[in-house]
């Protein structure tokens, strides 16, 4: 009897290993479930970032584009409005201003 009481006892430490080790089988596929997820909304924000960095990139490279032409036309247009200045003190004066000859680069 006290075989049969044994091996009674050990199927019963058995089943409750079993249910153990089930419980934690389902812990760890619950949290493989979750971490998966988290690294598909990570993917899905990281292609978005990349995305996001891309058009600013590209509004970057536009601005400065658009930054250097304004630079031009300015300074084309304070050049045009210096020439205009010294013909106009030309006609004023009647010749050149008894300073000497304007230099546009001074």
């Amino acid at each position: 009897m006290a075989e049969k009481e044994k091996a009674q006892h050990e199927v019963a430490e058995a089943g409750r290993c079993l249910a153990e080790v089930e419980a934690e089988m389902a812990r760890v596929v619950a949290e493989n479930t979750q971490l998966k997820k988290m690294v598909e909304e990570r993917d899905k924000k990281i292609s978005s970032l990349a995305t996001e960095l891309t058009t600013l990139k590209a509004a970057k490279d536009e601005a400065e584009a658009e930054l250097g032409h304004n630079f031009d036309h300015t300074d084309k247009l304070l050049k045009q409005s210096f020439l205009r200045a010294v013909r106009q003190a030309h006609v004023l004066y009647g010749g050149s201003p008894t300073s000497g000859a304007f230099d546009l680069d001074h």
